[in-house]
């Protein structure tokens, strides 16, 4: 007799340019097992697709399982790609990704469905599902790193748009003749606030004034400022970082609150720099959101750290499947 109450197993892969990961975890986000390897990307995707049947192999191993007990795979990971085929189209960090069916790879081996997302809208869900914004309908997640990516969760699912494009929230323009983006036009949030962004506000400050603790954090060598050095000088009430830091929160808040306008979101989280820097960012980024969005839906919204942490990048790809 089959036990209704035993709970299902899912793997989940993290594909990143510089490290690879896979879990087994259960339905409630238990992670059972992991195993970690570097990408090597430049080895291209036949090396990583059978080192991540090997990694995924050892996982299940670790966990106790057998192969048959898995019920479907997750994988986050890098776009572009498309999550109705599985195919992934050239990331920038994997490089010869050109086209590549991971989805019909994965399910020639496991013979288990599998479901490829967006690393940013695989986080979104995870968020939604385990973390911050568990028991919302509509909820906003946004990182602040190396980028500023994003993904949106709406009535439990992530809206995609109309090619899998949608949640590129780093990408609105806010000066346009402001600094140059990676993605080749100017002034976008990404210029603005992600942690190069922050670095390099600090080193054009610091040229005009280099009496500033951020300076003596970088061994007073500018080239090696980064947004951490900006961080912990503004925690020890350096006039200089605290201004970078309002500055950040501003342009922040401006580019939240436009997307507050637009969806309505009863809650918007954010990863990575907000989560270190604490209430010395989120206080400022709500009076500036509360500023610039319209009344109606700044009163309902919270502004609040993602909240899974060191798990977020394993969850990701479990939400995808759970």
């Amino acid at each position: 007799m089959t036990n209704c109450n035993m709970k299902k197993t899912f793997v989940g892969i993290d594909i990143g340019g510089t490290k690879l990961a896979t879990v087994v975890a259960d339905d409630s986000g238990k992670i059972l097992s992991k195993v970690r390897r570097p990408t090597q990307a430049e080895k291209g995707p036949e090396y990583i697709i059978d080192l991540l049947f090997e990694m995924i192999n050892e996982t299940i191993v670790q966990a106790g399982l057998k192969q048959n007990a898995i019920s479907a795979i997750g994988v986050s990971c890098g776009g572009p790609l498309d999550t109705k085929t599985g195919i992934v189209y050239s990331p920038p960090n994997l490089p010869g990704w050109n086209s590549f069916p991971l989805k019909a790879r994965l399910e020639s081996e496991y013979s288990i469905p599998v479901t490829i997302e967006n690393d940013a809208n695989a986080c979104a869900l995870a968020e939604y599902r385990f973390g911050g914004g568990k028991g919302y309908d509509a909820v906003l997640y946004m990182t602040m790193s190396t980028g500023i990516g994003g993904g949106i969760v709406l009535n439990g699912q992530v809206y995609h748009g109309a090619n899998d494009s949608a949640g590129e929230v780093g990408h609105q323009i806010l000066l346009p003749d402001g600094p140059l983006c990676g993605c080749g036009q100017r002034g976008c949030l990404e210029s603005l606030c992600s942690g190069p962004a922050i670095a390099r506000r600090a080193k054009e400050a610091i040229q005009k004034e280099s009496n500033t603790m951020i300076f003596a954090l970088a061994d007073r060598q500018i080239e090696s400022v980064k947004s951490e050095h900006v961080l912990e000088a503004a925690l020890k009430n350096d006039p200089l970082a605290l201004k970078l830091i309002d500055e950040t929160a501003y342009y922040m808040g401006w580019g939240i609150a436009n997307i507050v306008n637009i969806l309505n979101p009863d809650i918007v989280l954010l990863g990575t720099i907000a989560i270190a820097a604490g209430d010395l960012l989120l206080v400022p980024i709500r009076k500036y959101v509360s500023s610039f969005a319209m009344a109606r839906p700044a009163e309902v919204v919270k502004i609040m750290p993602a909240q899974l942490g060191d798990t977020l990048g394993d969850l990701a790809a479990i939400a995808l499947v759970v």
